[in-house]
């Protein structure tokens, strides 16, 4: 594998990271997080504008049809904003739910609308008790109609999704053998309800009640045969950009914390002279470049047996988890009692990296996973 970046994604390396740092400041990221929705529709239409959201989308459905590595390029960027838009739950879990799924004419409506920037979708699984299970259906059930399906349940911890214009919902197809599919939702509908709360790091999430809402019969996504399988591989493919992710909010806490070591002075000389908080920083360099190596890991196993991908990204995904958790708990640790307070950014990378990671499934839910040779299904 070559881990050298070509011209136009070192092109895009720098209009990522450019955008970030011109667009998207801890002030700015302060206001929206504050706001009604937890992100902002500005930003995403942003997004979609620079073509951010159809990455590894195809092109016959007005995608750019890039690999992985554009995606994770894109991703470690807006790691280092710590940006709150839906960008892994919309336009990677769902758009490549519905990409991979058993509705094309689904796929050649949603899809457009998604890479415009014009839909946000959200991904409706987890439910209560669940844990890090994936195609959740023991309160949700869907019965087949005359004119298509009623299902009813609960689900929890939906991103985005009371700002969702449409919701993909796990649900146990009644009368099926394999059991799980998952249906298009529309939030607006009639029996549809959410309850949003603000996550720790300022984005949002809803519990949404279902109570016999009518689909038509396209509302069909995934069928019960490939329900599965399908969303193992969209949130594999959602554990990886959030490695990408989490990559760059370790980048981002090393270099504000060498820069606050190199102004601070004690005894008459910067504190970065004291050895022992250089190997500190070396201790924290170490952590991230090994994340990122099992980054790139994962992406050389994108396309490889169905097991060794699985385990190799549980690999990634734990070994980002525990690195991160270190690089910024050494962050705030190094700024001493500043690091604490609400007006400055390194406490709320530590707050971003708490809810990151428990999305996709913890450090020990994905080493379990990974003894198990990628055999445990992922959580979504």
């Amino acid at each position: 594998m070559d881990f050298n970046l070509s011209e136009e994604q070192l092109m895009l390396k720098d209009g990522a990271e450019r955008y970030v740092q011109q667009e998207y400041g801890f002030e700015a990221r302060t206001r929206i997080a504050a706001g009604q929705e937890g992100f902002s529709r500005e930003h995403w239409r942003a997004y979609a504008e620079l073509g951010w959201l159809g990455l590894t989308m195809p092109e016959d459905v007005g995608g750019i049809g890039c690999s992985f590595v554009e995606t994770a390029i894109v991703m470690e960027a807006l790691g280092r904003g710590m940006v709150l838009e839906p960008v892994v739950q919309t336009a990677l879990l769902c758009a490549t739910i519905i990409e991979r799924g058993d509705a094309p004419r689904q796929r050649e409506t949603l899809l457009p609308a998604v890479i415009d920037g014009k839909l946000l979708l959200s991904l409706a699984d987890s439910e209560a008790g669940s844990r890090y299970k994936l195609g959740c259906h023991a309160r949700t059930h869907a019965l087949k109609t005359a004119s298509g399906y009623l299902i009813g349940g609960a689900k929890t911890l939906v991103i985005a999704g009371a700002s969702a214009d449409q919701l993909l919902v796990t649900a146990r197809v009644e009368g099926a053998s394999q059991g799980v599919g998952v249906f298009l939702v529309d939030r607006r509908a009639a029996g549809v309800t959410c309850r949003s709360y603000r996550l720790l790091d300022g984005s949002r999430a809803a519990d949404v009640d279902l109570h016999n809402v009518e689909l038509s019969e396209d509302a069909l996504i995934v069928g019960p045969e490939r329900a599965l399988e399908v969303l193992t591989q969209a949130t594999e493919l959602a554990s990886l950009a959030s490695v990408a992710e989490s990559l760059g909010m370790m980048e981002a806490v090393m270099a504000m914390t060498s820069a606050y070591l190199k102004g601070r002075s004690q005894f008459g000389q910067p504190i970065g002279k004291f050895q022992a908080l250089q190997h500190r920083m070396a201790e924290m360099f170490v952590a991230t470049q090994e994340a990122r190596s099992m980054l790139y890991c994962g992406i050389a196993h994108l396309n490889g047996p169905a097991a060794e991908r699985s385990r190799v990204i549980s690999a990634a995904k734990a070994v980002a988890a525990r690195a991160n958790r270190f690089v910024c708990a050494q962050g705030i640790q190094l700024h001493g009692g500043m690091g604490l307070t609400e007006e400055y950014p390194v406490g709320h990378y530590f707050r971003k990296m708490t809810m990151m990671e428990k999305m996709f499934g913890d450090i020990d839910f994905h080493l379990d996973r990974v003894a198990a040779g990628g055999q445990t299904p992922i959580t979504a």
